[in-house]
């Protein structure tokens, strides 16, 4: 934890003597704790303040202002955060499978709304149909294919390099730290390769 980093928010009573580090704390402004575990147990114990609408709070493993709006943490204006694969690789699952090197994957604290651009290049020499979607770990669960690339059509008789790139608003997320990893699948089970991969989350 970093220099400002608190377990606890504590809460005062009249003509309480504070301590140089009770001192420090309040002088910090804005609470600042390690991540979400240390923030979520800083509250409404033993000599601690109730978590109560308006509260605010800074959170060192993911460099982010988060508000307390009555029901859950919301980040402070627009996140955005980014991956890219440039490697070259294949698969012929006819289900929705990782690579040889998984991802691009995303990191990030959203609200229940965030927007997913996904990109790749896909390639195959025989008549095939590729598909690139993601899931969502974390604080929220989606399945891969809920949201997905449309399927383009790779005719046989020579390899046909196409690209491949859809945004989405992805709606129905449970605030919190959401890990958006990107998962690929041939509609066929011919081999499909994709490269340049590259996922965009940003939040609302």
């Amino acid at each position: 934890m970093g220099a400002n980093a608190q377990t606890s928010v504590p809460k005062f009573v009249a003509a309480q003597v504070l301590t140089d580090t009770e001192m420090t704390q309040i002088n910090t402004g804005i609470p600042v704790f390690s991540g979400t575990t240390t923030r979520d147990a800083a509250f409404g114990g033993t000599g601690e303040k109730v978590l109560a609408e308006g509260q605010f709070a800074y959170l060192e493993d993911t460099n982010t202002t988060q508000y307390y709006d009555g029901s859950s943490w919301v980040s402070v204006g627009q996140q955005i955060k980014a991956d890219y694969i440039a490697t070259s690789q294949s698969t012929t699952s006819t289900s929705y499978t990782d690579l040889t090197t998984a991802g691009p994957t995303v990191t990030i604290t959203t609200g229940t709304t965030a927007y997913v651009t996904i990109q790749t290049i896909a390639a195959a020499n025989v008549a095939n149909r590729q598909y690139m979607s993601f899931a969502v770990s974390g604080a929220s669960t989606i399945s891969a294919g809920t949201y997905e690339i449309a399927p383009v059509y790779v005719p046989a008789g020579g390899e046909v390099t196409v690209p491949l790139v859809l945004s989405f608003v992805v709606t129905g997320l449970t605030a919190g730290s959401n890990t958006f990893t990107c998962k690929y699948k041939s509609l066929d089970g011919n081999a499909i390769t994709f490269a340049k991969r590259y996922i965009q989350v940003v939040t609302v």
